[in-house]
């Protein structure tokens, strides 16, 4: 399926797999980039390969607020971004929240919760890194989730590609 004609679908769960979380699947899509995860300008066009974890009920609207971050230039650090009880929870790439200064963050997160609000159906937003436990992207324990997407990553190598060289 294809979500939006800015990006490339690579994989895409239609349905639930399994019993994990409530009802939870994944898309896996691909976006054009001009900037690396921590949003340095790249001299040339890079991919950015990230997850979108749905729930039961495989919400696409999700897709308008990636839409309004990629067109933003916000997308880049994302690795997964997924809604789940009306939060739209945006999960960074661990060397963005490791290596921004607090205010970047604070400006990053203040952006990314004005698009959240913008929406048709506005979302409270929750932006964290991959490694956070403070996010509800997924209904299941913080290790549990930690272990799916650690997987999905594993599988996908989810992020900037080709890597910048420094």
């Amino acid at each position: 399926m294809s979500y939006c004609p800015f990006f490339q679908t690579l994989h895409d769960e239609t349905r639930p797999v399994g019993n994990f979380g409530k009802g939870t699947h994944y898309s896996v899509l691909r976006a054009p980039i001009w900037h690396d995860e921590l949003m340095v300008r790249l001299e040339r066009c890079a991919f950015l390969d990230f997850a979108i974890i749905w729930d039961e009920d495989h919400d696409d609207r999700v897709v308008d607020a990636i839409m309004v971050l990629y067109i933003s230039g916000l997308l880049a650090p994302v690795r997964y971004i997924g809604e789940r009880k009306g939060t739209l929870s945006v999960l960074l790439a661990p060397d963005a929240i490791r290596s921004w200064p607090q205010e970047t963050l604070a400006q990053y997160c203040s952006e990314v919760s004005d698009i959240g609000q913008c929406l048709e159906d506005p979302w409270a937003t929750k932006v964290d890194s991959v490694e956070g436990i403070e996010h509800s992207i997924i209904h299941s324990s913080a290790e549990n989730v930690a272990t799916y997407l650690r997987n999905i990553d594993m599988l996908w190598e989810l992020g900037v590609k080709p890597k910048s060289r420094p």
